[in-house]
């Protein structure tokens, strides 16, 4: 290599350059220069010397690295779809609170199949030894009562969890 140019960091610290090897000329004479990432630690040992040289100064000042606007757009964009990606999952899912001595499962899906039968509970047109599962699949037999407190029960603890995941 004769001779490097236009050195400037990059965002994960290599340094892009424009390099001249020897005998890389147009065929007018002109020196020829080609892109290269140089990196401290790079695999070519002529990599690693070209890029202790940039910072050394062997070339010029090596721009630095400048976030611009759009970057930052990017990665605001980028977090704030991670963020709704999580709250959603977090949102979705199931955890599992005790009541009266069972553990039951409380989640939208839950809250979907409840619903139903709650209703159906309130008109009085439950069947004769009616039962809900609980998480640990054991049949619990529930009166209209106890399955409105149910699902009491679960809407408070979704809007538990979902203040917990603001925290």
């Amino acid at each position: 290599m004769t001779d490097a140019r236009n050195g400037r960091y990059n965002e994960n610290g290599t340094i892009s350059v424009e390099v001249c090897f020897d005998n890389n000329k147009t065929e007018d004479g002109v020196a020829l220069y080609l892109p290269y990432t140089a990196a401290v630690h790079d695999p070519a040992d002529y990599g690693r010397q070209l890029y202790a040289d940039l910072v050394a100064g062997k070339y010029g000042t090596v721009t630095p690295f400048t976030v611009t606007p759009e970057m930052l757009t990017a990665a605001r964009q980028k977090k704030h779809t991670e963020i709704n990606a999580w709250r959603d999952e977090q949102e979705n899912g199931s955890i599992i609170f005790t009541l009266n001595g069972h553990r039951w499962d409380c989640g939208k899906a839950s809250q979907t199949r409840l619903a139903p039968v709650v209703a159906v509970a309130k008109s009085g047109e439950l069947p004769p030894g009616f039962f809900w599962t609980d998480a640990d699949n054991i049949d619990v037999p529930m009166s209209t009562d106890e399955l409105t407190a149910l699902e009491a029960a679960m809407q408070q603890n979704m809007v538990l969890q979902g203040f917990k995941i603001h925290e």
